[in-house]
């Protein structure tokens, strides 16, 4: 067959089917043989691909006009579907990012719960365990890098800072002075 016979068979597949890979558009036009072997589908195949863009170029190869115009409308609707393949890709794309980011949020939360219970292991303050009075008694800044003080400051022991560090060996009071009674104050950066 030549170029253009396979173009016009082409035309009338799409058609009917205009979202079919190139290798499907050949095996409905009956451009491949039933005992073709593997190159011979592979050679069927590339011409199918050089009349699909050849239709594209040229939708009269098609034959008549309302073919040519059932082809340009056939294109219309493979140039939709790549569109709407892309942008399904590009949104799993963002879910997959966004469930990732999401996931290493909870690693640092749970990093963060693991390492204040390894601070306050054995600590108590007014017959209270540390981290249970540190949950009622802290917050989480809005930056997430702090807890923060939240009762009356006169409330707790002298020792404690205003600032706890979440981020564990990087303290974020810079160090502590000595008080009235002899109790410690931070110094606060």
């Amino acid at each position: 067959m030549d170029r253009q016979e396979v173009a016009r068979a082409v035309a009338r597949v799409i058609v009917d089917n205009p979202t079919a890979p190139a290798t499907i558009l050949a095996e409905l036009a009956g451009l491949i043989r039933e005992g073709a072997d593997e190159k011979e589908r592979r050679v069927t195949g590339e011409r199918v691909r050089r009349a699909l863009k050849d239709l594209q170029q040229m939708p009269g190869l098609a034959g008549d006009e309302a073919l040519a115009e059932k082809v340009r409308q056939a294109f219309a609707k493979r140039e939709e579907e790549k569109e709407r393949r892309r942008q399904e890709r590009e949104r799993e794309a963002a879910e997959a990012s966004a469930s990732q980011y999401d996931e290493d949020i909870q690693w640092l939360m749970e990093q963060q719960a693991i390492h204040a219970i390894e601070m306050s292991k054995g600590t108590k303050i007014g017959e209270m365990d540390l981290l249970k009075w540190a949950g009622s008694a802290y917050k989480l800044d809005r930056s997430r890098n702090k807890y923060t003080y939240t009762l009356e400051p006169t409330s707790r022991p002298a020792d404690l800072p205003l600032i706890i560090s979440t981020l564990g060996n990087i303290p974020a009071a810079s160090g502590f002075k000595k008080g009235k009674g002899g109790g410690k104050k931070p110094l606060l950066p």
